[in-house]
């Protein structure tokens, strides 16, 4: 079931990537902000399934580059592991606006779109 599910994630990742980009009409999930207004993006929990929440510096490099909101530490927090199939301890991360736009990525929890006014 876990391997299932594992391949349709990775299926539907694939999908998004051929079909181009992320947008909030295909995003998993869209953000909305002001330029100066901080919101929550996104969580990424350890590599393993029973790992402690990981630290933002562990993480930050694994966020993908982006013109419009800064990262920063949303602190701990938890979210439902398609993966690991039960609730897990996540890194919360913050993004606050910094120019005007919109944007789409892939992150650990599947996709964003932010756009930012």
């Amino acid at each position: 079931m876990r391997n299932s599910l594992v391949f349709a994630a990775a299926a539907g990742a694939a999908a998004l990537l051929l079909a181009g980009c992320v947008t909030p009409g295909n995003a998993d999930k869209t953000v909305e902000m002001q330029v100066g207004q901080t919101k929550h993006i996104t969580a990424y929990r350890a590599n393993s399934c029973g790992a402690p929440a990981p630290s933002f510096a562990a993480i930050e490099g694994r966020l993908p580059k982006s013109s419009v909101v800064k990262y920063s530490d949303g602190g701990l927090s938890s979210r439902v592991s398609r993966d690991c199939g039960k609730r897990v301890p996540t890194r919360a991360v913050n993004g606050t606006g910094v120019a005007p736009g919109t944007e789409g990525h892939m992150y650990q929890s599947g996709s964003v779109a932010i756009v930012v006014k």
